[in-house]
């Protein structure tokens, strides 16, 4: 009896690695071993700043992600933020790692906002 590979296997995976001999298998399962060792180290690592928008003011930064504040244009050329004036917000984020991506989570209005 085969096992039943999982459904977001990739079809030429799936196809592919019942062929190998016992040697690659166990080499391919080092190396998944070895990719997802390396992958949860990374997430634990904090966010740094440089992989933040420019004008994000960190509020904290810890293990799980940093939240900050930023302040945003809105994309309306006909607004005044998209010519030097005052951008919108300050709006919250939570910055955080997801394998080698840094993906970010909108929060809402941070407190003392002015503008919308």
């Amino acid at each position: 009896m085969s096992p039943t590979a999982p459904p977001s296997l990739p079809n030429y995976l799936a196809d592919g690695l019942p062929k190998q001999d016992d040697e690659t298998l166990r080499e391919v399962q080092e190396y998944v071993d070895e990719l997802l060792a390396v992958r949860e180290q990374r997430r634990s690592e904090p966010v740094t700043e440089d992989e933040l928008p420019g004008d994000a003011q960190v509020l904290e930064n810890e293990s799980d992600g940093a939240v900050y504040i930023e302040y945003r244009t809105c994309g309306d050329e006909s607004c005044s933020c998209m010519s030097g004036g005052a951008k919108h917000g300050p709006y919250k984020y939570r910055a955080y790692r997801d394998g080698d991506t840094v993906r970010r989570e909108y929060l809402g209005k941070a407190s003392g906002s002015d503008t919308d």
